[in-house]
């Protein structure tokens, strides 16, 4: 059995190259960042900044408890970039410099 296409919304198909950033929990979104290169943090923080407006405007369109699939994966995107725009903005790394080790922290909820 073949995994179905990462579907996104019409008008954001050329994101579909970001799929293995669309993790459905904060830990591993926050695992993804410090595991990648500043430079391909870069990437992805700026191919969505120019886009995060429009995807905030299509997202309200929504119930954010009852998403159709593809606006779904475009949350996921959206929470992805509130991961990265930190190290970019103002860490200039992916980990936090002269911070704690990210293992000592964990995520309840």
């Amino acid at each position: 059995m073949s995994t179905p296409p990462f579907a996104l919304p019409s008008g954001y198909e050329d994101l579909a190259w970001l799929a293995d950033w669309a993790l459905p929990a904060e830990h591993q979104r926050h695992g993804k960042r410090l595991s990648t290169p500043l430079a391909e943090l870069q990437r992805v923080y700026d191919t969505l900044l120019p886009r995060i407006e429009g995807i905030i405007a299509h997202l309200d369109q929504f119930p954010v408890d009852d998403l159709p699939a593809p606006e779904g994966n475009l949350m996921l995107l959206a929470l992805a970039f509130v991961e990265v725009s930190p190290a970019v903005e103002l860490l200039h790394s992916p980990t936090v410099p002269d911070g704690f080790e990210p293992s000592r922290f964990r995520v309840h909820f």
